[in-house]
């Protein structure tokens, strides 16, 4: 995947990723979204969960607003046990209410960064109490659309699976 070298560009990344992510959830049946195994141990509904923990705190917060996430999304700690946490956080969520969120989450994204301005987006930002500086499109691609086809690998052959 490129990177955008522009809003539009951004944009029409966000929307065709979020698009295929939507694709392949929408192939599930709900009554298996529950079922462990999509990657690894996780369920879909725990996928899902995931990415909208990150596209919350990182795409949505710290790259589109410009505010710190909480500290347990800057601490240097060991991607499995980071993710580990997130899947702890979650847990409890409704399948309902993770869907929820993650549809209400992406549109506010895509609300966020089409009014910003693109010298925002492609500018090095800094942010008080976050020890790195960054693109919000560089934030995008790695922690919110480019993360949602990080998950279709192991989405498909989950599908092919179960079908």
């Amino acid at each position: 995947m490129s990177d955008p070298s522009s809003k539009a560009d951004l944009i029409e990344a966000m929307v065709s990723a979020r698009g295929r992510f939507d694709s392949l959830i929408s192939q599930i049946p709900h009554s298996k979204m529950t079922l462990p195994g999509a990657s690894g141990e996780w369920s879909v509904k725990d996928v899902v969960a995931h990415i909208t923990s990150y596209d919350r705190w990182l795409a949505l917060t710290l790259a589109l607003r410009g505010q710190k996430p909480p500290d347990f999304w800057i601490e240097d700690i060991p991607l499995d046990e980071f993710n580990r946490r997130l899947f702890d956080e979650n847990r409890d969520l409704s399948l309902d209410q993770v869907l929820q969120q993650s549809g209400d989450v992406w549109r506010e994204i895509l609300e966020v960064t089409r009014n910003l301005p693109e010298t925002y987006l492609f500018t090095e930002q800094s942010v008080q109490g976050v020890p790195y500086t960054f693109k919000p499109c560089d934030v995008l691609k790695s922690e919110s659309y480019g993360h949602y086809l990080d998950h279709v690998p192991a989405l498909l052959a989950w599908i092919e699976a179960i079908n």
